[in-house]
């Protein structure tokens, strides 16, 4: 395969693809770290490391865009969060109603706190006097277990309409133009000799430290 000639020396002697040259400026190397999650369980994470030479660095491909972050994952974890409070709180709430409910109501043989009321049992006392303010705490929590769901659902929608905008854009717009620019870095040549790079046609020599503004604007001029 024949080399295209350099623009600027108009010679093909010191001329290489950039794709070659920035592999030979990069070492990549996989780490592996081990660590403990929060529910005790060894966690083995290999990361994917890199290392580039001054010009390896100058020739790296662009950068490829992040998707947006689907908002569906953040309410995920906040509700797994609330399902793991909940399962810790509720057995200990009702563990203690199990000592104080018998305790109140002399179900187990002890004396109640709560004497007879106009003919009505200590016990029916007691469970009427710790039932209704447990009635009115359910009722309260049920009306705030709604009115947060209410605010979540609308927060929820709102973020799921920038998320699809933000999609959108991604989509139709900075993805495909990262594509080509990317698609523009794997045809640069670079030339030793002037160090300089330069796509074959296109007739222009290109700054090494202009190179990632050329690839995302072709027409534009140093």
């Amino acid at each position: 395969m024949s080399l295209p000639d350099c623009p600027t020396c108009k010679q093909i002697d010191q001329i290489q693809k950039v794709t070659s040259l920035y592999a030979s400026n990069t070492k990549e190397w996989k780490e592996t770290s081990t660590g403990i999650d929060s529910w005790g369980n060894t966690v083995t994470t290999e990361h994917l490391r890199q290392a580039h030479t001054q010009l390896g660095l100058k020739l790296k491909p662009p950068d490829e865009p992040g998707s947006p972050t689907h908002p569906g994952l953040w309410y995920g974890i906040g509700t797994l969060i609330v399902v793991i409070l909940c399962s810790i709180l509720c057995p200990v709430s009702f563990s203690i109603l199990g000592v104080i409910v018998p305790v109140l109501g002399g179900l187990v043989g002890g004396a109640t706190l709560l004497p007879d009321i106009a003919g009505i049992p200590a016990w029916a006392a007691t469970t009427i006097a710790l039932g209704l303010p447990i009635l009115c705490f359910s009722i309260l929590a049920v009306l705030l277990t709604v009115w947060l769901g209410t605010k979540t659902k609308a927060r929820f929608d709102l973020d799921m309409k920038s998320y699809r905008m933000k999609k959108a854009d991604f989509e139709r717009d900075e993805l495909p133009r990262w594509e080509r620019a990317k698609a523009r870095w794997e045809q640069l040549h670079y030339c030793l000799r002037d160090e300089t790079l330069f796509i074959p046609g296109e007739n222009r020599g290109i700054p090494v430290d202009e190179m990632e503004k050329h690839l995302y604007d072709p027409f534009l001029r140093s």
